[in-house]
């Protein structure tokens, strides 16, 4: 276990309970999609969506667009619904307790415009030293390319730098690029795990 200077906590999963995947999937259902089309949506313009390639206004209408659903223009509304919202104090406390005790602590997550804002507005990104957003910088994990660019905002090197994160698909690439990482299964455990290299 090599010493760490950087830490980069994933969002959704890591800091709040829910990783979002179900939520997203549900919100496709209630809007009439199938389980098919759901899937299909959230692989591709969902994506699309997720770097900010496309608007959130851009992505209701192709949607409309594409598979003829009608979707209310009150549908952002049902962000806020959703329970990755509410941080888990305690692996919070863990993001406090670290910064406190010198490291670099950052978010490197993959999130939608509209929950970006909520997340900002509530301040909840406000202990972190950098926000690595997809929807701002245009690449979403597992794509190398937004681990790269976490790595140059911070001036770190993978070789010091700690990701936690829950979904293993999104640990590969972090591997590969010699980052040190913790893949999430629960709070306690996430705590247990990162308290060992600080």
């Amino acid at each position: 276990m090599k010493p760490i200077s950087t830490i980069f906590f994933d969002w959704g999963g890591v800091i709040a309970d829910d990783p979002g995947d179900d939520f997203l999937m549900s919100l496709l259902r209630q809007i009439g999609a199938t389980a098919a089309q759901a899937q299909e949506i959230y692989d591709g313009t969902m994506r699309r969506f997720m770097t900010g390639e496309i608007s959130e206004i851009e992505y209701w209408q192709r949607l409309r667009d594409e598979y003829g659903f009608t979707i209310p223009d009150t549908i952002s509304e049902e962000f806020k619904a959703w329970r990755g919202l509410a941080k888990n104090e305690a692996v919070l406390d863990l993001v406090h307790e670290a910064k406190s005790r010198g490291y670099t602590v950052a978010l490197l997550t993959n999130v939608i415009e509209p929950t970006y804002n909520v997340l900002q507005a509530e301040g909840c990104y406000e202990p972190f030293d950098a926000i690595i957003a997809s929807c701002k910088v245009g690449y979403a994990k597992p794509d190398p390319a937004i681990y790269r660019i976490a790595l140059q905002q911070l001036d770190a090197t993978p070789e010091t730098s700690l990701f936690i994160e829950d979904k293993p698909k999104n640990i590969a690439p972090a591997t590969q690029l010699g980052f040190q990482t913790i893949l999430a299964e629960n709070s306690a455990q996430i705590i247990r795990d990162v308290r060992k290299y600080l």
